[in-house]
């Protein structure tokens, strides 16, 4: 693991502000209720070793252990904060004077040996969150600027760009428009509109910007739904954006510019509900997260694009034919759409509308291991070994199911089990749900209709 790197410029730190001697102050600023309750109830029983993929790779790596991790910034809550650890340190574990060697130390630690993916939390019979210790530890790292290059480079382009991958409006709007020239081409028709900033839509959809930049399938498998169905629907000129890296980075900040930002423009074009395209942090940033954050009411209701394709399947406006898809598919739960978010039973659903040989990998549901590429792992390059490494959990999970395909609700869960697969050599590929649906779909002219 390479040494921290520092932040420079804009207002996600200077290197001269990376001083350990604010790490206290920040702590006690940022601490809560829940993240306080969870630094003094872990009785270190190691159950959570046992639910942790990290641990379960490296079986015999102490330092692997979700307790462990969270014992390090739990330290310092305890030589600051708690009034036991000021008067007997060594008695609560309390750690010394906190040193730059450590800070660097603490980066690797919460940003390359943890996806944030909860499943501890999930299994602790104290109900410690080892997760919001993680995304404590490193929203305080990211204020002193100690952070690993990749992750401040994100962080930086939302800040600057409203966008993640730094997508020009000229290339947004180019990109809307090659869209909706290749869906009007693939239902051969010549009528259909991608609105951009459309007041009084049904919805107003939320992409990731890998949708425009890299992955544009996506997007109009999307809007050949949508115009299907005949909704009233647009996107945003600003605030297109439903990734958080406020979320992975623990930048309660940035949470609150890039929430609210859809927010906004959902109130500005007067949408009668917020539509979020497959991505699990996004779903949990937009539909939870983000209103705390930004301190938004939430006046119109948010789902996930898997929920309103159940609404159109069930109401008949699009339909499928169950035929066509014979390989045996698999899927793979999201920790941000499982266990923080609770759908669980929704992608089964349309699963099991498409597919005739589909197989639950186990454990599955809110237990499901994480795909091993969460919390912005794949944006920071010198963890990728350590990742690839205790993925195998995660491979070995997916090998059992003897399956030739495996789906998932989200685009980083589809580049992290893309990566796995590929370091493995397994025999399956990974797709998104919406590319099932597409593939399945009846058109109008085969509805007889």
């Amino acid at each position: 693991m390479n040494a921290n790197t520092h932040l420079s410029g804009n207002r996600l730190g200077d290197p001269a502000l990376a001083t350990a001697g604010r790490i206290p102050a920040l702590l006690r600023a940022r601490i809560n209720r829940q993240t306080a309750c969870s630094m003094v109830t872990c009785v270190h029983c190691g159950e959570c070793a046992q639910s942790c993929h990290y641990a379960l790779a490296r079986p015999h790596d102490p330092f692997m252990s979700p307790a462990y991790k969270a014992d390090q910034i739990r330290k310092i809550f305890n030589r600051h904060l708690d009034w036991l650890g000021r008067v007997f340190p060594r008695w609560v574990g309390a750690g010394g004077k906190t040193e730059e060697t450590d800070l660097s130390r603490l980066k690797d630690i919460v940003f390359g040996t943890c996806s944030g993916c909860r499943r501890c939390t999930f299994n602790c019979p104290m109900g410690v969150d080892n997760a919001a210790l993680i995304r404590l530890a490193r929203g305080i790292l990211m204020e002193v600027g100690v952070v690993p290059q990749g992750m401040s480079n994100v962080c930086r382009n939302q800040w600057e760009m409203g966008n993640q991958m730094r997508v020009t409006e000229e290339d947004f709007i180019d990109s809307l428009s090659w869209v909706r020239d290749e869906v009007q081409y693939e239902l051969g028709v010549n009528d259909v509109e991608i609105g951009v900033d459309k007041e009084d839509c049904d919805f107003i959809y939320a992409v990731n910007p890998r949708e425009v930049k890299y992955d544009p399938r996506s997007l109009i498998n999307a809007a050949k739904f949508f115009y299907l169905a005949g909704e009233s629907w647009t996107l945003p000129r600003h605030g297109w954006d439903q990734t958080n890296f406020g979320l992975f980075s623990g930048d309660d900040r940035l949470g609150a510019f890039m929430a609210g930002n859809l927010y906004q423009a959902a109130a500005r074009l007067r949408a009668k509900r917020i539509v979020v395209s497959e991505c699990g942090h996004g779903y949990r940033s937009v539909r939870w997260e983000g209103y705390n954050w930004a301190k938004h009411n939430q006046t119109i209701p948010t789902e996930s694009v898997i929920e309103t394709i159940i609404r159109y399947l069930r109401e008949g406006m699009i339909k499928v034919d169950r035929s066509r898809y014979r390989a045996s598919v698999t899927f793979h739960d999201s920790c941000n759409v499982a266990r923080y978010s609770g759908l669980v039973e929704e992608p089964r659903w349309i699963l099991k509308q498409i597919c005739s040989d589909f197989r639950e990998m186990h454990p599955n549901g809110m237990n499901n291991f994480c795909c091993t590429g969460g919390s912005g792992l794949l944006v920071m390059p010198e963890y990728r070994d350590i990742r690839l490494e205790v993925a195998k959990i995660k491979a070995e999970q997916l090998k059992t199911t003897g399956a030739d395909v495996v789906c998932t609700m989200c685009h980083n869960c589809r580049d992290g089990l893309g990566d796995l697969i590929s370091h493995y050599q397994l025999d399956m590929k990974v797709v998104q749900i919406m590319d099932l649906v597409a593939g399945a779909l009846i058109l109008p002219e085969k509805q007889g209709s």
